[in-house]
């Protein structure tokens, strides 16, 4: 059985720190592959302005490149209406029942995670792996985590991932300023960013 971390968002743009994060998992073989799975249409950004789903996954897979253990699906952009994680994790693994499936996350959705649409049936058929994120300490982090096991039967693996201070907002922010995005993400990805045009 497969290991395969499942890592989402709305990539807008995809950075450094979201490769990194993937590429940590696969280094301490917490799993066998990575998945990044750009969000549809996301009930929690609802009235943001952003690229398709499908510039977004191509992106990604510019991102990326050959990299054999990391690949993206399109599998939320082709679902219509509001994405929800569970409905991801259920038909994950109802077309790879072969796998298992790891969640990786930032401390963000770990405090929120309760709170999601039907959290108790996420919990139970996704493994989660947790790095730090928005200076969430790591002892608030434990608690929150035993708490989760406890209520929830939930699996938290925290990581020992150094936080990176990346996020897609900043890259819009210094696109929009004329400023290099040169080491917010990759080489290939600021060159196709800067000749589509985008967020500017």
């Amino acid at each position: 059985m497969a290991k395969i971390g499942i890592l989402g968002g709305s990539f807008h743009p995809f950075h450094n720190g979201h490769l990194a994060l993937g590429q940590y998992c696969l280094d301490k073989k917490l799993v066998s592959e990575v998945w990044f799975i750009p969000t549809g249409i996301s009930y929690l950004k609802s009235g943001q302005k952003m690229l398709s789903g499908e510039e977004r996954l191509r992106l990604v897979n510019i991102a990326i490149g050959d990299q054999p253990k990391m690949k993206a699906l399109d599998i939320e952009i082709r679902r219509p209406g509001n994405t929800y994680t569970v409905d991801t994790f259920r038909e994950l693994r109802k077309e790879y029942p072969q796998h298992e499936f790891y969640y990786i996350i930032g401390a963000d959705c770990l405090f929120s995670m309760e709170d999601w649409y039907h959290a108790e049936e996420l919990f139970r058929i996704c493994n989660l792996l947790v790095a730090r994120r928005d200076g969430k300490s790591r002892s608030d982090m434990r608690t929150k985590a035993k708490d989760l096991r406890e209520r929830f039967h939930a699996n938290v693996h925290l990581l020992e991932f150094r936080e990176m201070d990346i996020s897609s907002t900043l890259i819009r922010q210094r696109i929009k300023e004329g400023k290099s995005i040169r080491d917010l993400v990759p080489a290939a990805l600021a060159k196709e960013i800067k000749n589509k045009g985008y967020f500017r």
